[in-house]
């Protein structure tokens, strides 16, 4: 028989006879619950919600105590909070915490590119918790960050630690955390690429870099407030964040270098991006799942920015 002739490669037809039904063992249980989590965050087109369920779902599916997401801005020097644990192991909203990246932490992201090590350990290191949106203390003990790496380089840091239990760190524990942070990291990538034919650079890519004033403060809360709810008005931001509604519209302007109005809606197109089918199939309800409140104001927006009509532009990327 030629080499490059198909073979059927049936064990009966190896063998000679009929095995009967073998007998089958089940694959690891933390592995599956591991890419039982990825697959629940591919699910998802919002990255704010990735955050937040990538953090849930460490502790859930996998089993770790506490759970912070941090993640690099753009200045690549800092790791700003997302979302994290709070002493009760309940969830808690760190987007308005940071920490400068050190040499360990920058040590553990080139060890995992190396494929050395997957993640770190700190001994003897405080351990904080946020308590009405206060760092505390609560305790002495181990520490460990696993790096999130996309396929352009490093994304942020997972970090877990037991300041709740005191109990010791579980290898196979942390083993799994890395599988997870690995298509983790994929994930947020695969998002972020969403918008990147745009002609601006992607809202979903980096969050505005942290500053330690109140003006960079209020920024950064309308913008992850807008992340979570792009429907939200000038006049809702302001009543919750307590602000008035011109101070609001001056500072995020000046900071932003673009109206408050202009970025929800090139937000909303980027959204509408990650959203949309291939051809434009699902063309409207794209659009709404978006926060357009209507096709009509989708369309002369996406004229506004892109320069032509959705299907129009769409047809011809395709």
């Amino acid at each position: 028989m030629p080499k490059d002739t198909p073979r059927g490669v049936d064990w009966p037809t190896l063998v000679g006879r009929d095995l009967g039904t073998p007998r089958t063992q089940v694959g690891g249980a933390g592995t599956v619950s591991v890419l039982s989590a990825a697959d629940e965050l591919s699910s998802y087109r919002d990255l704010d919600t990735v955050y937040r369920r990538a953090v849930e779902l460490g502790r859930d599916r996998i089993g770790l105590e506490r759970v912070s997401l941090f993640l690099y801005d753009s200045s690549s020097e800092r790791l700003v909070g997302t979302w994290g644990t709070g002493v009760a192991g309940e969830t808690t909203d760190e987007h308005h915490i940071y920490f400068t990246a050190g040499f360990h932490h920058r040590e553990a992201t080139a060890q995992a590119i190396a494929g050395i090590s997957r993640w770190m350990v700190f001994q003897d290191v405080p351990l904080t918790v946020q308590v009405d949106g206060e760092p505390r203390v609560v305790g002495i003990g181990w520490n460990a960050v696993t790096p999130i790496l996309g396929r352009a380089g490093p994304i942020g840091l997972l970090a877990n630690d037991a300041a709740r239990s005191g109990s010791a760190l579980d290898e196979s524990k942390q083993v799994q955390t890395a599988i997870f942070c690995r298509l983790l990291g994929s994930i947020i990538e695969d998002l972020r690429r969403g918008a990147e034919e745009l002609p601006w650079k992607s809202l979903l890519a980096s969050l505005p870099r942290v500053g330690e004033d109140n003006r960079q403060s209020l920024v950064i809360s309308i913008v992850h407030a807008l992340h979570r709810d792009p429907t939200l008005t000038g006049q809702a931001l302001a009543k919750r964040l307590g602000a008035s509604g011109p101070r609001l519209a001056q500072t995020f302007a000046a900071e932003m270098g673009m109206s408050l109005v202009e970025y929800k809606n090139r937000l909303r197109i980027e959204r509408f991006f990650s959203l949309v089918a291939p051809g434009g199939g699902n063309l409207l309800q794209a659009a709404l799942d978006a926060g357009f409140g209507s096709y009509a104001q989708f369309h002369r927006v996406f004229r506004e920015l892109v320069g032509a009509a959705p299907k129009e532009y769409l047809t011809g990327r395709n």
